[in-house]
């Protein structure tokens, strides 16, 4: 019996030994979810106990009576999230079908409420049980989000994240990682990784953690690195029968598996799930670059700059007279940058630099910290003046491009306006950045800004691109606040 097998079958011996860690934290979770969601159900009985109705009441039932009645519904709701799989280990933390979860529980405690309403014949009863259970469905998720901000030994083990195994080919977990910086994974992280094909794994350099090769070592890998989940890159040593096998061991010692698509970049909403003969099947929806999503993001966005043009008025016109009274040359900077579908346009910005800073870049090329792509960067850059260097770290020279955004060549969220010189040297792949409007934010942006190396900024302009939709950039607009006030990653 080799080694490998040797670990796998003390594994299989003792599998409480192996997942000792990752089910207490499991419990630990349970618990603080079961108690704020009866927290949750107690004050939504609490609430419709006391509220007033009115209506004639048939069965004769006394006022105390009818509350007490409402006060199960604490034991049930519970009772119903639990039968709707809301506390299932890949619901809870991964959010699969969280909200549909919610929703069919409060479904069925909502037509059991009505069915003892009519059992009794008590409107009383069953008018105050359905606004217990419309309150225990909205107040369930606030108090969960809540509860991960209060301090405590469950509180913690509730915002932990699940530690994951990354198996699979070593050039798909190297593009896994790559594709995925810390953070990113939500309630996840790659805790370690281990590469099914040897030759490959000896050439990897990977950053999450220590790494493993052989296959049938996967559930020994899980205890090592006390992980819950393995997630699964598919390749030609991870083909159907390889994956039932794995599965079977992993069931052994109750770790869950999930297969990561090829697509890591592709967002959920873009994925539909269809079964074909009981064949399971992924269709990706291709991405919104036209339609009328993107007529109403463009009438949005010019609306939205009006609105802070107005009201950042006066900051403009200080910020400009600053500028002019500090350094000689104009207040406003303007460069040719490239658009929508390669169209160029002028970019407004505050300067920031010496008026021939242009003239001064090809003396500094051998400061250039980007040297890993297109972009030229330098953190200490001795052309920028001290204004211009606080406008720069809080954003505020890009105020101005809100006249971009007004007059359509921008948008207040999208990809880095680039340079034509920058463009001219774009491959097929980047050139998807321009098919949409640049943005005076972006996930560039919030994600680090200068600091980020060109394939990274590429990378996240293109996520963007494939998977735009109203609700990212909102979230991209309220993570903008936080980036410019800690001003972190921008020179």
């Amino acid at each position: 019996m080799n080694v490998v097998n040797l670990l796998s079958a003390e594994l299989h011996n003792h599998p409480a030994t192996a997942v000792a860690n990752h089910h207490k934290r499991w419990n630990l979770h349970i618990r603080s979810m079961i108690y704020t969601d009866g927290v949750a159900a107690a004050a939504a009985a609490a609430g419709a106990s006391f509220w007033r109705v009115g209506g004639s009441d048939a069965s004769g039932l006394s006022l105390t009576g009818v509350r007490v009645a409402v006060c199960a519904v604490v034991p049930l709701w519970l009772a119903a999230l639990w039968l709707c799989g809301a506390y299932g280990r890949h619901t809870v933390t991964l959010g699969v079908g969280r909200q549909r979860r919610l929703l069919s529980a409060a479904g069925l405690l909502a037509a059991a409420a009505s069915a003892s309403g009519l059992l009794v014949d008590s409107t009383l009863l069953y008018r105050r049980e359905v606004v217990a259970v419309l309150l225990a469905a909205a107040l369930t998720p606030l108090l969960r989000r809540l509860s991960l901000r209060l301090p405590g030994r469950i509180q913690a083990a509730a915002r932990a994240p699940r530690r994951a195994l990354l198996v699979g080919p070593g050039a798909a977990i190297n593009d896994f990682i790559a594709q995925h910086r810390p953070g990113d994974l939500g309630p996840l992280s790659v805790a370690a990784s281990f590469a099914v094909d040897s030759a490959e794994a000896e050439e990897r350099a990977l950053t999450a953690g220590p790494s493993w090769t052989a296959l049938d070592s996967t559930p020994e890998m899980v205890r090592r690195a006390d992980c819950d989940l393995v997630i699964a890159l598919t390749g030609p040593e991870l083909d159907g029968a390889a994956l039932r096998r794995m599965s079977w061991r992993l069931r052994e010692i109750g770790v869950d598996l999930a297969l990561a698509p090829i697509l890591t970049t592709v967002a959920a909403e873009r994925i539909d799930v269809s079964v074909a003969g009981g064949l399971p099947l992924l269709h990706i929806r291709p991405p919104a670059l036209s339609g009328p999503g993107r007529v109403l993001k463009d009438l949005t966005d010019r609306a939205l700059a009006l609105v802070l043009l107005l009201l950042l008025s006066p900051l403009l016109l200080v910020l400009a007279a600053v500028v002019r009274a500090t350094s000689p040359g104009p207040a406003l900077f303007r460069q040719k940058r490239v658009g929508l579908n390669g169209t160029q346009f002028t970019c407004f910005k505050f300067r920031t630099m010496v008026v021939n800073a242009e003239q001064l870049k090809a003396q500094l090329e051998h400061l250039n910290e980007n040297r890993d792509g297109l972009l030229f960067k330098i953190r200490d850059d001795p052309r920028l003046t001290k204004v211009g260097a606080v406008l720069r770290r809080y954003s505020l020279d890009e105020l101005p491009q809100l006249l971009n955004v007004l007059g359509g060549s921008m948008s207040l969220v999208g990809p880095r306006p680039p340079l034509p010189a920058e463009v001219a040297r774009y491959n097929e792949e980047v050139w998807r950045r321009l098919y949409v409007k640049p943005g005076l934010t972006g996930l560039w942006q919030v994600s680090g800004r200068s600091s980020l190396s060109w394939a990274e900024s590429v990378r996240l302009d293109l996520n963007y691109v494939e998977n735009w939709s109203p609700a990212l950039d909102a979230t991209i607009l309220l993570r903008t606040t936080t980036a410019v006030v800690r001003g972190t990653g921008a020179f």
